[in-house]
């Protein structure tokens, strides 16, 4: 798969999920889990930083976070209807990621992260109505676009395949979290969702911690590499990732 995204401010970045769906894997409820630092350091640099596509974005190398509440709006056009599922999730992410605010609203335009629910067969239509990407071209099965501005994030719209109970449940967790900010992937983070190829289907205890340390109030959008750097062994302090 292949995809590209304008350079200028605001634009649209797309992240592509891959097809490798397999058996979920469950996670405990603690935050960082068995993580040490250094591995929760070096998965936050590899998900945060960069994009899996889009690569030339001028946002690509620095933070991309919501800064206000973000408003989440569902919309199914599926034939088995999934929403309560979606919802559910959503409603669960502050509780796991205490720098989120996040809410359900019922109308379309007062919402910022806009996630749409189809069947297979309309995917790539309505991928190209909202997102004005080819699908098919680029073999995606799964889609979230970001639009951003000096790393704050202005809006999100995900499109989830719902028929496939395996496909449905990967992408609504990947998707949704990578619409929140970290639009990397990389094939060496065994324990997290942000690998196409790993086994996991559910929010693991390694990505909450990194969710968690990207909505630290420290970590601000726009950052780089190297000023988020400093600031990370205090921000594990605060976050309890030292034992």
């Amino acid at each position: 798969m292949q995809g590209r995204a304008p350079a200028s401010a605001g634009s649209l970045i797309a992240k592509l999920a891959a097809a490798l769906i397999s058996v979920t894997v469950s996670c405990g409820p603690s935050a960082a889990g068995n993580s040490p630092p250094d591995k929760l350091r070096d998965g936050f640099f590899k998900v945060v930083f960069g994009l899996e596509y889009g690569r030339h974005h001028g946002d690509s190398q620095r933070v991309k976070k919501y800064t206000e509440t973000v408003r989440f709006h569902v919309i199914n056009h599926a034939r088995e209807n999934r929403t309560a599922t979606v919802q559910e999730f959503i409603l669960s992410l502050p509780g796991k990621v205490p720098g989120l605010r996040s809410m359900l609203v019922r109308d379309r335009e007062k919402a910022n992260f806009t996630i749409f629910l189809v069947d297979r067969e309309d995917f790539s239509h309505v991928v190209s109505r909202e997102l004005r990407a080819d699908a098919v071209a680029m073999g995606a099965r799964c889609l979230v676009g970001v639009r951003t501005r000096s790393g704050r994030i202005l809006s999100s719209t995900a499109v989830i395949v719902a028929d496939d109970p395996y496909l449905f449940q990967r992408c609504m967790v990947e998707e949704i979290l990578q619409g929140l900010g970290p639009m990397n992937d990389n094939a060496t983070l065994s324990e997290s969702v942000f690998n196409d190829s790993s086994r996991h289907t559910d929010f693991t205890s390694f990505d909450q911690a990194l969710m968690r340390m990207l909505y630290h109030p420290s970590i601000r959008p726009g950052m780089t590499g190297s000023e988020v750097h400093q600031l990370l062994p205090q921000v594990f302090v605060d976050l309890g990732f030292y034992r």
